[in-house]
């Protein structure tokens, strides 16, 4: 194997291990928010969507205002602590998911189906 290839492997090898991206069922999400430790829980939806009820300890950075989305996530939350992130229906917190993975955060999680799924 040559030295270029061996450091392409080594570099990809090395981003699947330290950042991760998955989609969770509600028990999943559940189940991490009873057992991790520090757990980061976002809501992405805009301040009337949250004001009409949103998942306990959650924090607001609303998806939509892409001017601040970025900022806000640098500023509020911690690069190394897992994230749960959750919408509406899971179409904007599954693309916020993919955005804070890129911004640099280690462990993000996205609630399949949203708040929607979690009130059912």
């Amino acid at each position: 194997m040559s030295v270029k290839r061996f450091f392409l492997f080594f570099v990809l090898l090395y981003s699947f291990s330290v950042f991760s991206q998955k989609n969770v069922s509600v028990k999943e999400a559940k189940q991490l928010i009873q057992t991790t430790r520090r757990l980061q829980i976002v809501d992405v939806r805009t301040i009337s969507e949250y004001k009409k009820g949103h998942i306990s300890n959650s924090i607001l950075i609303d998806w939509k205002n892409q001017q601040t989305f970025d900022l806000l996530a640098k500023k509020q939350l911690k690069k190394r602590r897992p994230i749960l992130v959750y919408c509406r229906s899971g179409r904007r917190s599954s693309a916020a998911m993919k955005r804070l993975v890129d911004l640099g955060f280690k462990m993000v999680y996205n609630l399949e189906g949203g708040i929607i799924a979690w009130n059912k």
